[in-house]
């Protein structure tokens, strides 16, 4: 790649935003960045993070509080 050119992907990747934190917000996420990571891979990872949580809380409640069908059954209902 020529100096001073950016590929397709990196300017997608650009920051576009910016976001204002406190002194302390900025002095934990950087405590919670790993070496070799931007904060936006950081902040990026912890979306990631909440997601997966989020999701197995809601499956944990679906799995306590669902009604279940069999998969045989519901192809039946479905003709399938």
């Amino acid at each position: 790649m020529e100096k001073g050119k950016m590929t397709a992907q990196k300017k997608a990747d650009v920051a576009t935003k910016r976001v204002a934190l406190t002194p302390g917000t900025w002095a934990a996420l950087s405590n919670i960045k790993e070496p070799g990571k931007t904060l936006g891979e950081t902040v990026a990872d912890l979306i990631a993070e909440h997601q997966r949580r989020k999701l197995e809380l809601d499956l944990d409640e679906i799995d306590a509080t669902g009604t279940f069908t069999s998969w045989e059954e519901a192809k039946k209902e479905l003709n399938l």
